[in-house]
C-alpha cells in the first residue's frame, strides 16, 4: 500500500504541474509543427520509465489528461498506470542542441580575404647588381626585363628557375624622344616592322608570361600600333600590363578588346629615390588596395628601392594586406565577335 500511495502522490503532483502548463496551451490550434510525442508512464517494480513517441497533434480524440485521471482509481501495483496518449501537448517542442563556442561542432565563419598588392620591378638587364637584388626579393615580386641587354637572358633564366613571374619590358617610343636601347618599337614602324621587332624581343627571353611597356608615352596612345602589339601577344598567349606612362594610353582597352588578360599600374614607388618618398608611395599602395581590393606598384632596381622592399615586404601582416603574384591581378574581357 505504501508503494501505491507514493506512486499516486507522485502522479498527483505531476498532474498538477502538467495541468498548469496545459492551461497556457488552451488557445493553441490543431495545426502545429512536428513535435515530440506524448509522455508514457509505466510501472516496473518501484521505478517509472518515461519514453517519447511521435504522434500527430491532430489525432486528439481523447483529452491527453484523461488516461492519467482514469488510471488513478486502480490500486493494483501491477496494472499499467497510464496508456499511451493520443495527443501531444502543444507546448512540447523539439529541443535544438546548443553548441558551445570553440567546439569542433561549431561552424567557423569563413575568413575574410585580405586586400592584395602586387609589385613589378622594371628596367632589369643592364647590370648584375640590379639582377641580384631583384632575385633576392620574395618570389611573388615579378620582374620586367629589357630585351637584348647584357644580363637579360641570365635574369630571365634565374627567375624562371625560381618559378617567378617574368615579363618583357618592351621599349616603346616616348614623347620626350629619350633613347630606347635595343629592341625599341616606334610609331613610324610599319605593321610588319613593329611585329617583327616585338617577336624578336619576346624570343630573346626564356619563360616570360607577358609584356609591359618601357616608357611608351607616345606609342601607347597610337591605336594602330597597339592593335599590332596585341595581335602578337594574342598569338603567343601572353598578357599585357599597361605601365600608364601617359593619360592618353589606349593599351589596356585594346588588350581587352583582343581578349588578353590585362591590368594597369596604380603606383610608381620610386620616382623620387629617397626612402621617405618610397615609403609614402608604398603607404598609398596599401590604401588603394584596401579601398579597391587590389593594387599594383611598379618600382626599379635602384639600391634605395631594393633596400626598402627587402625590409618592408616581411612586415605586411600588420598592414592587413598580402603580396600576391602579378598574375592574380589580371582581368580578362572576352574578345568581341
Amino acid at each position: 500500500m505504501n508503494v501505491i500511495n507514493i506512486k499516486k502522490g507522485a502522479l498527483w503532483c505531476a498532474l498538477i504541474l502538467v495541468g498548469l502548463m496545459g492551461n497556457q496551451a488552451q488557445s493553441a490550434t490543431s495545426e502545429q509543427p512536428a513535435m515530440m510525442g506524448p509522455l508514457v508512464l509505466k510501472s516496473a517494480s518501484s521505478d517509472f520509465e518515461i519514453t517519447a513517441e511521435e504522434e500527430s497533434w491532430s489525432d486528439a480524440s481523447e483529452h491527453w489528461l484523461g488516461p492519467i485521471i482514469n488510471d488513478l482509481a486502480s490500486p493494483e501495483e501491477s496494472e499499467t498506470l497510464a496508456v499511451p496518449l493520443k495527443s501531444v501537448p502543444p507546448f512540447w517542442h523539439p529541443i535544438t542542441p546548443i553548441v558551445p563556442k570553440g567546439s569542433h561542432l561549431a561552424q567557423s565563419k569563413p575568413k575574410k580575404s585580405l586586400p592584395k598588392i602586387a609589385i613589378l620591378i622594371d628596367d632589369l638587364g643592364y647590370n648584375r647588381q640590379g639582377m641580384k637584388s631583384a632575385l633576392a626579393l620574395p618570389k611573388n615580386v615579378a620582374l620586367a626585363i629589357l630585351p637584348l641587354t647584357p644580363f637579360a637572358h641570365e635574369t630571365a633564366t634565374q627567375a624562371k628557375a625560381q618559378q617567378r613571374v617574368t615579363i618583357l619590358h618592351a621599349p616603346m617610343e616616348n614623347v620626350r624622344e629619350l633613347k630606347l636601347g635595343p629592341g625599341g618599337l616606334y610609331v613610324k614602324m610599319t605593321e610588319k616592322q613593329l611585329k617583327t621587332a616585338l617577336v624578336k624581343d619576346i624570343d630573346s627571353l626564356p619563360g616570360i608570361k607577358g609584356v609591359n611597356n618601357h616608357m611608351g608615352s607616345l606609342l601607347t596612345a597610337q591605336q594602330n600600333s597597339m592593335n599590332w602589339v596585341m595581335e602578337v601577344l594574342q598569338g603567343r598567349s601572353l598578357f599585357f600590363i599597361d605601365s600608364l606612362t601617359s593619360s592618353h594610353s589606349v593599351a589596356e582597352k585594346t588588350a581587352k578588346r583582343h581578349g588578353l588578360k590585362t591590368t594597369s599600374r596604380d603606383v610608381f614607388l620610386d620616382n623620387i629615390r629617397m626612402e621617405k618618398a618610397i615609403d609614402k608611395q608604398f603607404s598609398r599602395l596599401i590604401k588603394l588596395a584596401k579601398r579597391n581590393g587590389e593594387a599594383l606598384a611598379i618600382g626599379h632596381p635602384y639600391p634605395e628601392t631594393m633596400a626598402y622592399l627587402k625590409k618592408r615586404l616581411v612586415a605586411l601582416e600588420k598592414d592587413g594586406v598580402k603580396l600576391v603574384p602579378l598574375t592574380e591581378m589580371l582581368h580578362k574581357t572576352p574578345q568581341k565577335p
